[in-house]
């Protein structure tokens, strides 16, 4: 049960690291045999990353292309140039490939018409150019198999509200995330946490999912939307942050009919989150970020009486007591969860999951055998 466990956990991790692979087809024969083909002993002169891997695959006839937006976050663009590569007789495309790419924090997706290089999650979770140093960094923890003397080399910072112990929670996840490299290892803990990582200089470097949403939305877009369903556009908007949208149940059916069906939206060099503002004063929607991704709901004044019963809905999660000036009674002021900043939400997130994960250990079947046997 417990190598089950391991596995499965393992499995978790590389579809959090590539999460193309929880969806993708099963490779085209043509594409995995010309993978698999082997290469004449050569060398490969060093030039931009795009021509290298064209050469490579143009010698087995395979097509390969790199994600414009992945791309960018490498040092230097699309214009990073790597040495030159000397590639042994018999060395298969598909292995070269990934030693490559791997050192790069990329990896590939097979598409209509041939490869796709892409960056892995915790490449784009950095939402800018990385450095050399970092790639070195994101390489080791692919190439590293975890273990806690390994492990212990590695520095740490946390951007996480300084109320919970954030190393004590991160021990305890990686104790119990099974085997695998470091970046599997730290993808099964930190998401069970509502974390993610990523390098960031010399260190790895771990925030709230909240936090790294908010990063995702501060990316500038052009677009143009002419006419078109609003909920297209912000389905749009979220995939260009990386990060599921929930709207609220028949949301669009109480905007006005030239809103919902036929929105207009020009945007130049704007952030994400500047465009879900423009869309929320002009169409009375909000919008929130949420454990789960983007929540798109109704505000109180389109809503009308039922958005009203809906703020009443919304639960207590906190309390304010004040003393009278005798001291004989307090005061209790109960505030609502949409009454709360942000901020305070999301140290009451962390909260939350602490004791949540103190309740589980508790829980825990080796704590169970040992009260047992205290008792007996």
């Amino acid at each position: 049960m417990m190598t089950r466990a391991k596995n499965t956990a393992r499995i978790v991790a590389l579809l959090l690291l590539f999460p193309s692979a929880a969806t993708a087809q099963s490779p085209p024969a043509d594409v995995g045999r010309l993978l698999d083909q082997a290469l004449k002993k050569q060398t490969i002169r060093g030039s931009a990353v795009p021509d290298v891997l064209a050469t490579m695959c143009g010698q087995v006839g395979l097509k390969i292309s790199m994600d414009a937006w992945s791309a960018n976050l490498l040092p230097s663009g699309a214009g990073t140039r790597i040495n030159d590569i000397d590639v042994p007789e018999g060395t298969p495309l598909r292995s070269l490939l990934s030693q490559i790419l791997f050192r790069l924090g990329m990896t590939y997706e097979i598409g209509d018409d041939g490869l796709v290089v892409v960056a892995t999650q915790p490449l784009r979770r950095i939402n800018r150019r990385a450095t050399w140093d970092e790639l070195k960094l994101l390489h080791r923890c692919f190439d590293l198999e975890y273990s806690s003397e390994n492990f212990k080399d590695f520095k740490l910072q946390y951007k996480i509200t300084s109320k919970v112990d954030a190393p004590a929670l991160l021990r305890n996840q990686l104790s119990k995330a099974g085997r695998g490299s470091v970046a599997e290892v730290l993808e099964v803990a930190a998401s069970a946490l509502g974390w993610v990582w990523y390098p960031d200089g010399d260190h790895i470097r771990f925030r709230s999912y909240h936090a790294q949403v908010a990063n995702y939305l501060s990316r500038q877009i052009s677009a143009r939307y002419e006419n078109q369903p609003l909920a297209r556009i912000l389905i749009d908007l979220a995939n260009k942050a990386e990060t599921p949208i929930n709207f609220e149940p028949g949301m669009m059916l109480k905007l006005p009919p030239s809103t919902a069906n036929g929105y207009t939206l020009l945007l130049q060099r704007t952030s994400i989150r500047q465009a879900l503002e423009l869309i929320s004063a002009e169409t009375g929607l909000t919008w929130k970020i949420r454990r789960d991704g983007l929540h798109v709901g109704l505000s109180d004044l389109v809503a009308g009486a039922e958005g009203a019963a809906r703020r009443r809905n919304s639960p207590y999660v906190g309390k304010i007591s004040v003393p009278s000036a005798d001291g004989t009674y307090t005061f209790d002021i109960l505030i609502r969860g949409d009454e709360l900043p942000e901020d305070l939400l999301e140290h009451r997130r962390q909260l939350i999951e602490e004791y949540i994960q103190k309740m589980r250990d508790d829980m825990a079947p080796d704590n169970a055998v040992q009260s047992s046997g205290e008792q007996d």
